[in-house]
């Protein structure tokens, strides 16, 4: 179990970031090392990015305009959020009308949610632990690390001073067609699950949702594997996942009994995307 949620997870590890540090200086900011590998992009430029990617995705990606979703995914992310010492920044989350079912981080504080997979669920614990998932990866900073392995440093600071449009655009045309950034690692999916139980559970959530929903999207995998292919492709090792979470939730059974499935808002949300 991860004992605080902090920023930058893996600040301890400090010799290989204070040698980037030391040779980039602050036109880069400070790496860090972390479960996905080195990290050269800071926070500050992180969110720059962001906004960027926000703006290209906004081009390609149908969102909805429906008020009363937006505002309850964006509440929910919040309030989830809340519980992590990123909370001041600024975190933006989106609907996306899809059918799919699927749901991703992008660097700089973007989380985007299917229609899909809202129309999907039978509890809002389950919508609520994808986007308390989604939430860890961008709280670990796993984005940057996968690209920082991918384009490396001088293509991403490039992007951040606006002199690489011609790779933003090839980043967003990765997200819009795989859902995601990139596949991220086992150890990555995990420090992810283990970020949202956390989230969950603090917010007064049943971290059984996720479970629900990751057993029930392998039902679907078989029955209607075209509507969670995004998903599998981006979300590896699922039965492992479900251990893991299982796991993590030893630390909480104290509180398992206070926590709820569903709360009073979601089911009229739901019965808007259907």
């Amino acid at each position: 179990m991860l004992a605080t949620i902090h920023s930058d997870l893996r600040t301890s590890s400090f010799l290989v970031p204070l040698a980037f540090c030391v040779l980039l200086g602050s036109a880069v900011g400070c790496a860090t090392l972390g479960l996905g590998g080195v990290n050269l992009i800071s926070i500050e430029q992180e969110w720059e990015m962001g906004r960027e990617l926000e703006a290209e995705l906004a081009e390609e990606l149908t969102l909805s305009d429906d008020p009363v979703v937006n505002e309850y995914v964006t509440r929910i992310g919040e309030l989830l959020v809340s519980h992590s010492d990123m909370a001041d920044l600024d975190w933006r989350f989106h609907v996306v009308e899809d059918p799919a079912i699927n749901a991703f981080n992008v660097p700089g504080g973007l989380v985007y949610v299917n229609t899909g997979l809202i129309a999907e669920v039978d509890h809002a614990a389950e919508l609520v632990g994808v986007i308390g998932h989604e939430l860890g990866h961008g709280v670990a900073r796993h984005g940057t690390e996968r690209l920082t392995q991918q384009y490396g440093l001088a293509i991403l600071a490039g992007i951040v001073l606006g002199e690489e449009p011609g790779t933003l655009q090839q980043i967003v045309a990765q997200v819009v067609a795989a859902g995601a950034i990139a596949q991220f690692s086992q150890e990555q999916e995990l420090e992810a699950d283990e970020l949202g139980v956390q989230f969950m559970a603090l917010e007064g959530y049943h971290p059984e949702g996720m479970i629900i929903l990751l057993e029930r999207l392998m039902e679907l995998q078989e029955r209607q594997p075209g509507r969670v292919e995004q998903f599998f492709g981006t979300h590896p090792g699922i039965p492992d996942r479900i251990a893991h979470i299982e796991e993590e939730m030893k630390a909480w059974e104290n509180r398992l009994a206070e926590l709820q499935l569903d709360d009073g808002d979601f089911g009229r949300v739901q019965a808007r995307v259907r």
